[in-house]
């Protein structure tokens, strides 16, 4: 879902490639930022995302667009750029960036990569490969600012001059003679301090780091904390390895929120998972829940005649089964909320893909759910002749409650109110309703 702003970009990049207007396509986006163009080309077709990014005439920016393209949108607009291309772009782009993009394409697809750039960005690439994706070394850059404690202000100046435009220069990191980090300063203290001080005598030596072996949840609770720009990463011995900086952090945050969404969701870890590894994280859960309502049922079911004596059956039978229905609906939909708006946040909420998804796991799940319904209507209630009828009831309490959940955060946010915080209590009235109308309204047929 784009902003106002990058929508209109959208919609006047599109007609002027419907026209061929390649010059009028090029002035615009030289004029506009490349996290705006990469959010723009996620938008176009597959053939016409190449030619809008081709026509780019900065290869230094486009590597930064393809750095800020989505995994999946990375992937495909590989697939259509030749060996020559490709290289010419990662050659341009931060090693912790190539090393995230190589490390989701196939193995040998991604050495033959590494064989064809230079000695030296094949050499970092690689050696952040061998992290894992999870930890500090996995989420750490090469392009850092490191200067001898001996150096002066003058000198390390000069070096920043002379350094390249790609390196991070957050902070600069003071190392000795072994490369280890032994303190650090801002660009502003140097700048500040006189020509001929040294580092080591203007530097904070008290330096907060991490090893490459830290988890990445813990590097943004440290960098959360001290509200660092770019935090360094040693190994055992305190040798400085690279550092972090607060957009892999955010990424890391933002990952983690999406995480927590999920689990809370009963729906897995990851809203664009293949279709059959959601199923398998969802229904344990559902099942769970299917338990539930029907210890709830055989309460009602064989206490409410104890403590009513002049109950009718067929209430009785209803009221035993509300508090499955609502059960079921409520686990069943509140997974499919989940998904839907940590897509709707991802902007990647899609109709036919986000309701396909939800149609087919609430047929699946609503199956499966028809024939436990049935089979418990027959073992506990043979005597009765619309058992059919009350499992499917649930069964389809189940699809609905599916597709509204898929439907539902998208649909709020269009009316301007977070989806996060109006999804779940509209969700909630709008299937309890239909579960009640429905089950009640068996008996007027």
């Amino acid at each position: 879902m784009l902003d106002e702003r990058t929508q209109m970009l959208f919609t006047t990049l599109h007609k002027l490639y419907r026209r061929g207007a390649k010059s009028n396509i090029q002035k615009i986006l030289v004029k506009t930022h490349e996290a705006d163009i990469a959010a723009i080309l996620e938008q176009f077709d597959d053939e016409d995302r190449i030619h809008i990014f081709k026509s780019e005439p900065s290869l230094e920016k486009r590597a930064a667009i393809l750095s800020h393209l989505d995994e999946e949108f990375q992937t495909q607009l590989l697939e259509q750029l030749s060996q020559d291309e490709l290289i010419k772009l990662l050659t341009r782009m931060e090693s912790d960036d190539v090393a995230d993009l190589l490390g989701h394409l196939p193995e040998e697809q991604s050495q033959v990569i590494l064989n064809e750039m230079e000695i030296e960005d094949s050499e970092e690439v690689a050696d952040l490969l061998g992290y894992p994706e999870d930890s500090a070394g996995g989420l750490m850059s090469y392009d850092y600012f490191a200067m001898d404690g001996n150096s002066t202000v003058e000198q390390s100046i000069q070096a920043i001059q002379e350094e390249d435009s790609n390196t991070i220069m957050f902070y600069i990191y003071v190392i000795n003679e072994n490369e280890q980090l032994i303190g650090v300063l801002s660009l502003k203290q140097l700048l500040l301090s006189k020509k001929q001080e040294r580092l080591r005598d203007i530097m904070f030596p008290e330096v907060i780091s991490v090893r490459v072996d830290t988890d990445s949840e813990d590097v943004a609770k440290v960098v959360e904390r001290y509200d660092f720009l770019s935090i360094p990463v040693v190994d055992s011995n305190n040798k400085l390895e690279g550092v972090i900086t607060v957009d892999d952090i955010i990424d890391v945050i933002r990952e983690e929120a999406q995480e927590d969404l999920l689990t809370l969701g009963q729906a897995g870890n990851e809203f664009d998972a293949p279709f059959l590894q959601q199923f398998k994280a969802r229904a344990p859960w559902v099942l769970f829940s299917f338990t539930g309502g029907v210890l709830s049922f055989l309460v009602v079911y064989y206490l409410a005649p104890i403590s009513f004596n002049n109950v009718q059956n067929s209430f009785l039978i209803l009221a035993a089964f509300l508090p499955l229905l609502l059960t079921i609906g409520a686990t069943t939909g509140s997974q499919a909320v989940s998904v839907a708006i940590s897509s709707v946040r991802a902007n990647k909420w899609d109709f036919n893909k986000t309701l396909g998804l939800e149609f087919r796991m609430g047929v699946l799940f609503g199956v499966i759910i028809f024939c436990l319904s049935f089979l418990l209507s027959e073992t506990l209630l043979s005597e009765l002749q619309f058992n059919w009828k009350m499992a499917s009831v649930i069964g389809l309490q189940v699809l609905i409650a599916n597709l509204l959940g898929g439907l539902l955060p998208f649909s709020v946010q269009k009316l301007g109110v977070d989806p996060l915080v109006g999804t779940v209590p509209l969700f909630t009235a709008v299937v309890d309703l239909f579960a009640v109308s429905v089950l009640f309204g068996l008996f007027m047929f």
